[in-house]
């Protein structure tokens, strides 16, 4: 599972070889787009919500995907996985990868040949693979990385234990109590009483 993620990832965030000694496979997100599936994610079941962990039947949904654009020859995929432990969906180029999202986000894929629960709910395959694209960025360019062995804590429990390489490469000072921001054009009593 964590393989898929991996190379979901590696196609969808930019690419950094390393900088400031953190290579780019230890910035996390894939295992933040495990705990975002997991968490984040409700399904509707009649009139209730319930969170359910979907980063398992979401890494069989692609690589369910990926093999359906193998055997129709609009993928090829190399003889092994480039993520230890990957299946089909991690054995594509980065370019076939990113088809294989386009595939699913336009139910271009035999929604039957998927797992639960996405087979046959065109929904719910919509909404969780525009969810990996959002997760992917808000993975990348958050503080995620950055919580380092925090990040699988609650919320309130998690710390800063470096500055993030993302925040370097655009530009963000880090955190801070506040930052001047419009607010409005100042109006002075004479102006509210005409």
């Amino acid at each position: 599972m964590h393989a898929s993620f991996q190379a979901l990832t590696d196609a969808l965030v930019p690419s950094v070889q390393e900088a400031n000694g953190f290579p780019y496979t230890d910035m996390g997100v894939h295992d933040y787009i495990i705990y975002a599936l997991d968490h984040y994610v409700s399904v509707q079941q009649q009139l209730h919500h319930f969170t359910i962990p979907l980063s398992y039947p979401t890494a069989i949904m692609l690589d369910a995907a990926a093999t359906q654009l193998v055997m129709t020859h609009q993928a090829q995929a190399y003889s092994q996985s480039l993520f230890p432990g990957g299946r089909m969906f991690s054995c594509l180029s980065r370019e076939d990868r990113i088809r294989t999202l386009s595939a699913l986000e336009n139910l271009e894929v035999d929604l039957y040949l998927l797992p639960s629960p996405f087979q046959n709910n065109a929904g719910m395959v919509k909404h969780v693979t525009d969810a990996l694209n959002r997760f992917s960025m808000f993975g990348y360019y958050s503080e995620w990385s950055a919580y380092g062995s925090t990040r699988l804590c609650p919320p309130e429990d998690r710390c800063l234990e470096w500055f993030p390489l993302s925040w370097q490469q655009v530009g963000y000072p880090g955190v801070s109590l506040g930052y001047r921001d419009f607010r409005g054009f100042l109006i002075t009593m004479a102006e509210v009483k005409t």
